[in-house]
This record gives structure tokens, C-alpha cells and sequence, in this order.
């Protein structure tokens, strides 16, 4: 049993004059036995008086939970029902504490009013698209008010959209570099999975694509690449021409206005001129090459340092130019980071990571899906094997080859599922244990139906429970059912949203198939929904090339060849302005040993985990740690990296530490493009009071500090519009941006506790759900003085008991004196008295 607690410790404290008021009257004769018992009675008191308690645990049910819904009804809900949540909450008023609340307008404030709605301990219901644009972010407001002492959970309705709606965005930096090729993101939205449009976009009023798209994926971005040869101000337009059903035209064009600029000056400190490296900068940016840092770092933008040992580097120099706001690259090589004394150095203090080995948390993460349905028992004329002799064959093979820092699991689907857990493949009797699952899958006859979508929440559920880069390999006959395949390829786009790769592998058992490169269109539209096509095999292919592991090596001659490992990157995280719509393929083959810091961002690194780019803020400045070599031939651990598209990682990661590339010289002016209905804001700085007009017009300015000012910039009209030669541009309101409804929700909210229901459902199952969560186990403290006032209690008619019998003895003091005396005797002696 615990210990009791108290409630009001300090009057303990009263048990201490009991005691020497206990030990006074001892002293004046008293007898002790009587002074011992009066204070432990009183010290019982004292202690019931207290308070004492113990922690005790207790369910309880809500019968009558309380719910709120909340009903989204701004301008982006008009592609929905409208009256669906004033529906439910009118069929739930009847059967428990429900309030309806709603908001409207141009504005999604969605984060403001969940926490607004939170009471703690009680349940909201988001009839929303999610699509968040004003206040509290939505995502940190569900985790928010989910956590104790609110303990709020949040319900969402996922309503299916009955009109479609298509939206163009150009993403893009403001400030480019002349000479140098940007890239311009067209990023197309839809509500729904299906929209037909032509699209056009133009450059200073030239026409440079045109095209038509039939659109089948929510977002589609097209990539437009375009090179600027002239300074200044620049515009560019993006029109789509919807041909199938748009509900609204105000988000069919955007305009976006960008500023060229010289090319900034960088610092590179290298002793390799002929790196991959050294080529790229030197053909983006204005490269001074130095074999030291200079002593004045004043007029660089920039500092690339290239495989350098901490000896080498002036860190007070470094910390100063970072600290004020300029950038640092730092690329690794055989010379530099775990392999040039960084650990505990000065210079490891200005970077966002620890120059030694990080500790195992996470790596490769595969989940084999294998067919067992029905289909798969057959065997095709002329075919040796059966489909799943194949499957079993290949699952099999991917096992034995993987590497040992992975983890594998196995899940079996048909009409129902069958899994191992996952297990790390470092030993043997893992390996073992998976192989003979394998074995024993087989098709449970003809019948059994292909449910391909249980066995991918099957296999959901084990990558959850692990950390690291995470993958799924389907290995199927391709034969899918029509029934079910809408809810299946959402759960594929749900997926791939987690960044969960998925591949799917079509197993041929002949090779006429293969010839006929017989690709089955429901299994590849499941595909295609991951990210890329589906992958046939012939009977004599085995699926472990997915792995990275390649072809059985032919007969070593006598001089056998130093083994060369090839490390996969990937990106760890697709928001950062580096790696935004940046397609990584490359391999290294050697990188430095690093861990990152509290703070640091891990954006690039192996399918094993190991950190390849880590990013943070050093005081106003930029810091990006590049933890493999400039791909030159003095080590060639990344020559991958610097080829192809691939380059534009290193770009994207030198103009991100650059951050503006404009000199800081004259009236440098900084706004952003504007969405209609939300004031901008412009940041001028100078050395003496700039005369700023807007479209012609005089600007007002704030002064905010010796050299920078402010002003706020108002406008109305779409388009683009002149800021003293600055362009910036204005489009449409923010709330026609996202359409249609957020899929992030389907994971924020069971994360946090909810549960998102279809609009189907909602009335029968949403009362039910949280009925029973609320019912909870909780910790209550249950008093504990009765125990001791009890002991008080006894102890003292102990004491009056113990005293009358003594009195009783003084008062008969012959049956001391003869205790033997018959007993006719002493009543008779007895009534002689009375």
C-alpha cells in the first residue's frame, strides 16, 4: 500500500510541542503511562487534522457527454453540403448535451475556433474542409486542446465535395539571381480527382507553355523553368481554363512578381578547383576562392566551406559574419566534421550538429504486402509456377538480401489478413521467422477476395509503431476487384501523404505476359496514386532489386575488387524551402559520421537515417551542414549529387544560406506578393529617409529602427502594381487557395484521439465513440483520517477501560488480599455492603 500524503503537511508541525508538553508533565509526576497514551492520542489528531491521503484510481462513464459542433461556413465551404452540420447537431440534441456553433466569411479562422470550443472535457465535431488560413494553425490547435488538463477530443466530417473547384499558385523565391535557371512551380488544386484544363503561363507578357492537362490527382505541379538576362522587376501569369466543372474563376489566375538581381558575391574556401562543387558555384554566383577565411567577410553574401579540418577554420571570424546575418555552408569530405576534429571544437558551436556518430534511432522500415487471394492459386498454360509460389519466391529473396540495420515485417491479405510483427533483421532467427510465415501463405480457395486496403492499414499500423524511413512492396497477381477500389486508392494518397513509399509489383508466371507487358490498369492506377508506375516481373526477376541490393556478382578474378556500398538519399522533410518539390535520386557512397542537434532540421539523409543535410538559425544568419563530400575524385563518395537534377539540391542549399542575394547598398525594398483582402507589408532599408510611391502614389513609412522602415500596403485590384520599381502582385483571396477537403486531418486527428467519419456514418457511430471514450480511469485522492481518528478513538477507551478496572481493584481490596475466598462468601460480603 503508498504511503499516505497529506493535504496540509505543516500541521504536523503541532506534534511537536505535544510531545514536549508530554515530557513536562512527566517530569511533575505524572504517570508516564498516561502521558504516553494522551500523546499518541493527540498525535493521531493532529494527523487526521492533516488530511491524509493516497491516490486512488476510479472509472468513469459520461452518459450525457457534451458536444459541440462546429459548422464551417465560409466561402471555400460552398463546394460542400451546406446544412450538414446543423443537421447533426439537431440529431444529437435529442440524445445528449450538444451546442451548434458556426462561423463565415472569407477568412478560415478553423485553429481559433477549436481552442475557442475546447471546455475541457468535452468533445468537438469539425464539420470542415481543414483548409486553415487565419490565427491559431489548425494542427497545433487539435494537439492543444487534446492534452491534459483540457483533455478536449476532436471529431472531424469528411464531406464529399458535389461541385469541383480548381486553383492555380506560382511558388517560387521573390529575390533570383540573373544568368542562373529558376524553376517556377505551377501548382494546380482540385477539390475532387478529376478535372480537364488548359494551362498557360507567360513571362513579361511572353507566352513560354501552353498545354492541356487532364488532371486525376489532387495537386499537380509543373515545374517551368525559365533564365533571366536582365535586371529589375519581373511578371509572370499563370491562367488555367478549366473545361470540366469549376465552381468558382476567381482562382484561375495568379500573378506572381519576382526581382532580378547581380549575382551575389560567396566566399568559397576549398582546396579543390576541379570539384563538382566548386563548377556549380562558380557558375551560379560571383566566387571568390580563398585557401583560409578571410580576415573581412564584409562584401560576401555567403562562406561554402569545402572539407577543411576545425584547425584550419577562424570560428571568431565565422560566429561574428553568421551572427549578423549572412550564411555558412559546411561540406564534409574525408577531411572535415567526425574526420577533422569538429567534435568539441569551437567551430562545432556554430554548427547544427555533433561531429560524431548519433545513436540507432530509426533506419529502413519495409512492410512486404503479399497477395494471398483466391487469383493466386492459378497457374497460367504453360506457366511452371503459380502466382503465389512467385510471390512467396519474392518476398523470400527480398528477406534474405535485405541489409541487417532494417526492420521487416510481413502482411498477408485476401478476405483477411495475416501479419508478423516487425522485426529488425540484424539476426538470423528473425530472418528464420519470417521465411517460414512465408512458406506456410497460401490462397484459402478460388473465393477468398482480394482486400488489398485492410492489408495496407495492416501494414499502416506496423510502420507506425517504428521510427525511421518507411516503405510498403506490394507483391500481387494485379487482379483487382472493382469493389473497394475508391476507398483503396484513397488509402494509397492517405499514405503517401505520411511519406510512406509504396511500390507495387506485378508478378508475371510466363513469358507471354511479359511480353505483352500485360500491365493491368486497376493495379497501376493504385500505382500511379503512390507516385509512380507499376513494376511487372517475369517469372526469373526477383523484386529485391526495390531494396537496393544488386545482382548476384559474376566470378571474382584473382584480384578482387574493393566493395563499394551505394547509401539512397531521401528527403526527410519536403517543407523546407531547399528541399520543396526537390527530386533526390542519388546515391552517396561515403558520408561523415554526425548527429544533429536540438534545433537542427534534418532535410536530406540515407534510407538508413544517417543525416546527409542539416540546416538551422544561428543568430540572424543561416547554417547548413552538408555531411558528404564536393563529389570530386579525391574521395567520390557524392558525384551523384552534383549531376542531373539532383544539382538542384545544392543550389537550392547554397541560395537558402544566401537569403537575399541583393546588395545591401542604396534603398533596398523587401514586400511579398500579396492575396486579396490582407494588407501587405514593405521593409525599406536606408541609410536616410526613402521617398517610396506606390503605383505613383506617396508611401507613408514608420521608421522601426536607424536604417529599416515599415508600411503597410492596402490594395484592392488584382494584378500587378509598382512599389518604386519593386513589383509586387496581388491575387485572390487566400480562402480560394486549398480546396476541397484537407486529407491531413484523417491523420492529425486520430493521433490526437478523434476520429474522422464520412458524412454516411457520422449520425450512427460518432455517439457511440465517444460514449466510450468517455469513459476513463482517473486518480482521486480518498482521505485517509478515519484510520487514524479510528486508532484515537480505540487508544483512549483503551485507556478509560484500563483506568476503570483500576478504580474497580482500590475499591475491592479483599479480593487482592484473598483472592481464594469461596464465592457465597463474597456475595454475601457483597450484599452486607450494599
Amino acid at each position: 500500500m503508498d504511503l499516505p500524503q497529506f493535504a496540509s503537511p505543516f500541521v504536523l508541525l503541532l506534534i511537536s510541542p505535544i510531545i514536549l508538553g508530554g515530557l513536562y508533565a512527566v517530569r511533575k509526576g505524572i504517570p508516564k503511562p498516561l502521558i504516553i497514551s494522551r500523546v499518541v492520542i493527540l498525535s493521531l489528531l493532529v494527523i487526521a487534522l492533516a488530511s491524509p491521503y493516497t491516490l486512488g484510481t476510479n472509472t468513469i462513464t459520461d452518459d450525457a457527454p457534451k458536444i459541440t459542433v462546429i459548422s464551417d461556413q465560409t466561402m471555400s465551404m460552398d463546394l460542400f453540403k451546406t446544412d450538414t452540420g446543423q443537421k447533426l447537431a439537431d440529431a444529437l440534441k435529442s440524445k445528449t448535451s450538444t451546442t451548434y456553433r458556426q462561423f463565415a466569411g472569407v477568412k478560415s479562422p478553423i485553429g481559433d475556433e477549436v481552442i475557442g470550443a475546447s471546455e475541457g472535457n468535452n468533445n468537438i465535431v469539425l464539420v470542415s474542409d481543414g483548409n486553415n488560413n487565419y490565427g491559431k494553425d489548425l494542427f497545433d490547435a487539435i494537439s492543444f486542446v487534446s492534452r491534459p488538463p483540457e483533455g478536449t477530443r476532436v471529431f472531424a466530417v469528411r464531406q464529399k465535395p458535389i461541385h469541383n473547384d480548381a486553383s492555380v499558385e506560382i511558388e517560387s523565391p521573390k529575390n533570383l539571381i540573373i544568368g542562373n535557371e529558376n524553376v517556377f512551380n505551377i501548382v494546380v488544386r482540385q477539390a475532387t480527382n478529376d478535372t480537364r484544363y488548359s494551362i498557360d503561363v507567360d513571362i513579361d507578357g511572353t507566352v513560354v507553355k501552353s498545354e492541356s492537362v487532364t488532371q486525376n490527382i489532387r495537386t499537380r505541379v509543373i515545374p517551368v523553368p525559365y533564365t533571366f538576362n536582365s535586371l529589375g522587376a519581373h511578371r509572370i501569369t499563370a491562367t488555367i481554363t478549366p473545361s470540366s466543372e469549376d465552381r468558382s474563376n476567381l482562382n484561375n489566375v495568379f500573378y506572381k512578381s519576382v526581382f532580378v538581381v547581380p549575382k551575389p558575391k560567396v566566399v568559397m574556401v576549398t582546396n579543390d578547383k576541379d570539384s563538382p562543387l566548386y563548377k556549380i558555384a562558380t557558375s551560379l554566383y560571383d566566387v571568390t576562392t580563398a585557401d583560409d577565411v578571410p580576415n573581412d567577410l564584409s562584401s560576401y553574401k555567403a562562406v561554402i566551406i569545402d572539407n577543411k579540418a576545425a584547425g584550419q577554420l577562424n570560428v571568431d571570424i565565422l560566429r561574428t559574419y553568421v551572427g549578423s546575418g549572412r550564411g555558412l555552408v559546411v561540406v564534409g569530405g574525408d577531411s572535415s566534421y567526425d574526420k577533422g576534429n569538429y567534435n568539441n571544437s569551437p567551430i562545432e558551436s556554430i554548427l547544427p550538429i555533433i561531429s560524431r556518430a548519433a545513436e540507432y534511432q530509426g533506419g529502413r522500415n519495409l512492410v512486404i504486402l503479399i497477395d494471398s487471394s483466391g487469383s493466386t492459386s492459378i497457374k497460367d498454360p504453360g506457366a511452371e509456377y503459380s502466382f503465389i509460389e512467385l510471390i512467396d519466391a519474392n518476398a523470400e529473396n527480398i528477406v534474405q538480401k535485405i541489409t541487417p540495420d532494417s526492420r521487416v515485417g510481413i502482411v498477408a491479405f485476401s478476405g483477411v489478413t495475416a501479419q508478423t510483427g516487425i522485426l529488425p533483421m540484424s539476426s538470423d532467427a528473425n530472418k528464420a521467422e519470417l521465411e517460414n510465415f512465408i512458406s506456410d501463405i497460401g490462397p484459402k480457395g478460388g473465393d477468398n477476395p482480394t482486400d488489398l486496403d485492410k492489408g495496407l492499414h495492416a501494414a499502416e499500423d506496423l510502420l507506425d509503431s517504428v521510427s525511421g524511413s518507411k516503405e510498403i512492396i506490394v507483391l500481387s497477381d494485379g487482379k483487382m476487384p472493382p469493389e473497394g477500389f475508391d476507398q483503396t486508392k484513397k488509402t494509397v494518397e492517405d499514405l503517401t501523404n505520411k511519406e510512406i513509399k509504396i511500390h507495387f509489383v506485378q508478378i508475371l508466371s510466363n513469358y507471354l505476359q511479359y511480353k505483352e507487358s500485360n500491365r493491368l490498369a486497376r493495379y497501376n492506377e493504385l500505382a500511379l496514386a503512390g507516385g509512380e508506375q507499376s513494376i511487372i516481373l517475369n517469372p526469373d526477376e526477383r523484386a529485391s532489386t526495390l531494396i537496393g541490393i544488386a545482382p548476384e556478382a559474376t566470378p571474382a578474378p584473382a584480384q578482387t575488387p574493393a566493395v563499394i556500398y551505394e547509401y539512397p538519399l531521401t528527403i526527410a522533410d519536403s517543407n523546407h524551402f531547399i528541399t520543396k518539390y526537390t527530386n533526390v535520386t542519388a546515391s552517396v557512397t561515403g558520408y561523415n559520421d554526425i548527429t544533429p542537434k536540438l534545433g537542427g532540421e534534418r532535410l536530406v539523409s540515407t534510407t538508413r537515417g544517417k543525416p546527409i543535410l542539416t540546416t538551422w538559425g544561428f543568430g540572424l544568419g543561416r547554417v547548413a551542414a552538408f555531411s558528404t563530400d564536393n563529389g570530386g575524385v579525391r574521395t567520390m563518395w557524392a558525384p551523384a549529387v552534383y549531376s542531373g537534377e539532383n544539382s538542384r539540391l545544392i543550389s537550392s542549399m547554397i541560395n537558402w544560406a544566401i537569403g537575399d542575394p541583393r546588395p545591401g547598398e542604396g534603398v533596398v525594398i523587401q514586400a511579398e506578393d500579396i492575396w486579396g483582402g490582407t494588407p501587405g507589408r514593405a521593409i525599406i532599408t536606408s541609410k536616410e529617409l526613402p521617398q517610396v510611391k506606390l503605383d505613383g502614389a506617396q508611401l507613408p513609412l514608420s521608421r522601426t529602427g536607424p536604417t529599416t522602415y515599415e508600411a503597410t500596403i492596402s490594395l484592392e485590384k488584382n494584378g500587378f502594381h509598382d512599389l518604386s520599381g519593386y513589383g509586387i502582385a496581388v491575387n485572390y483571396p487566400l480562402e480560394y487557395r486549398e480546396v476541397g477537403f484537407n486529407e491531413k486531418l484523417n491523420t492529425v486527428i486520430p493521433a490526437s484521439g478523434g476520429r474522422v467519419y464520412n458524412e454516411d456514418e457520422v449520425e450512427g457511430l460518432l455517439l457511440i465513440d465517444i460514449k466510450k471514450l468517455s469513459t476513463r480511469t482517473v486518480q482521486e485522492p480518498v482521505s485517509q483520517k478515519e484510520p487514524f481518528l479510528l486508532a484515537a478513538l480505540l487508544l483512549f477507551l483503551a485507556e478509560v477501560i484500563i483506568r476503570r478496572m483500576k478504580d474497580y481493584r482500590k475499591e475491592r481490596p479483599d479480593i487482592q488480599e484473598n483472592p481464594e475466598r469461596p464465592e457465597s462468601e463474597t456475595a454475601d460480603r457483597d450484599k452486607t455492603i450494599a
